[in-house]
């Protein structure tokens, strides 16, 4: 399905087909780890166990190297502390995500939240928001939650 896509688009858009696939699957990535970011950063402190939580939610969830794991972080974090709120990064998720894709997002920063076995009020308040953002529904958004903290 993939290749049978690139295909198409390499006709119409020539040898540029891969370079653009490969920006917009890091616009969508940087994205999803821009808000990732967000619910480490929101609460104040940042936990080590949060960082290592988000390194594993990358290693495992999107298949990213430890090396590019850190420079997308770092990439994550300024795109974090130019913006002035979620919509940039709800938009283009919104674009690109499937409804399973936005619930398992949801569900890694459900992960990120209780890295340090507490959820802060302010880190509930953020993901409920996204999650409204997201169009991800309450039902889908307690169920993600309660399958992290049940872990």
């Amino acid at each position: 399905m993939i290749e049978k896509l690139k295909q198409m688009l390499s006709t119409t858009l020539g040898e540029e087909t891969d370079a653009m696939l490969a920006d917009r699957e890091q616009s969508k990535l940087l994205a999803a780890v821009a808000l990732m970011v967000e619910i480490i950063a929101v609460d104040d402190e940042q936990h080590e166990t949060e960082k290592a939580m988000l390194r594993h939610i990358l290693s495992s969830r999107f298949h990213i190297s430890e090396q590019d794991a850190e420079k997308l972080i770092a990439e994550a974090e300024d795109a974090h502390e130019d913006s002035t709120d979620f919509y940039r990064f709800t938009s283009e998720l919104n674009r690109e995500f499937s409804a399973e894709e936005k619930i398992e997002l949801i569900e890694s920063l459900w992960k990120l939240a209780w890295a340090d076995e507490h959820i802060h009020e302010l880190e509930q308040h953020v993901i409920r928001r996204l999650a409204n953002l997201l169009h991800v529904s309450h039902k889908d958004f307690i169920a993600t939650k309660l399958r992290v903290v049940g872990e």
